[in-house]
């Protein structure tokens, strides 16, 4: 498991080019560039010469697995709005542990990998991150294979999405609504099999285990 997506999106953004100029310049198309940048497909060992040489960078650099010290970040969008923000950040301050899942319990898993994210773009708190499995709020910026960096809180504010334990399950990320009486905790999918749930504002088989505050793309 590499971060060469990742890599490649950071380099290609310092030059200033977009996909299709990229594209143009390696003499592929640019389908191709975006497969490799979110993690589709994986470039043969050619093309990693090709790029390595392009940007000035060992082949070791763009293929080892160290903690990420840059990101494309996608903020979640408010329901009804999925405005996505694009901003390249520099260097990270802070290491944050990804898992597969989040448990309702207790989070004793090994973490899949390490990122690393600057103070100034996710704020004081205590963190985790969840790389997103599925396409339950893919309409929100999380779709399969990007990252949740979620703020570790056991409350939410109306429109937050949340990381959600129902009797001590793992966690889904849902947006989460209190109303007079009742929870509602909704889906953002393309896929319709996903309904409202609903819970009762006293239900305490429910726990909030944090609040979702970006969303990196698909390094993988």
């Amino acid at each position: 498991m590499d971060n060469l997506g990742l890599k490649l999106k950071k380099l290609r953004k310092e030059k200033g080019l977009n996909q299709d100029e990229l594209a143009q310049i390696l003499g592929v198309g640019k389908t191709t560039i975006s497969n490799y940048e979110t993690g589709y497909t994986r470039p043969p060992s050619a093309m990693i010469i090709q790029l390595a040489d392009f940007f000035s960078v060992t082949t070791d650099y763009l293929l080892n697995d160290d903690p990420i010290p840059y990101v494309i970040d996608d903020t979640p969008s408010k329901i009804g709005s999925h405005l996505r923000e694009n901003t390249t950040v520099a260097y990270g301050e802070r290491s944050i542990s990804v898992y597969s899942s989040l448990s309702g319990d207790a989070n004793d898993a090994s973490p899949l990998f390490q990122i690393k994210l600057p103070d100034a773009l996710i704020g004081g708190g205590d963190f985790m991150a969840l790389k997103v499995s599925g396409d339950r709020m893919d309409q929100a910026a999380l779709s399969d294979g990007s990252i949740a960096v979620i703020r570790k809180q056991d409350f939410a504010d109306n429109g937050d999405i949340i990381a959600v334990s129902l009797n001590g399950n793992p966690a889904f990320l849902s947006r989460y609504y209190r109303l007079e009486d009742a929870v509602v905790l909704l889906a953002e999918s393309s896929n319709s099999i996903y309904k409202p749930v609903l819970l009762s504002p006293h239900d305490k088989n429910h726990k909030i285990l944090g609040k979702v505050i970006k969303s990196i793309q698909s390094i993988f």
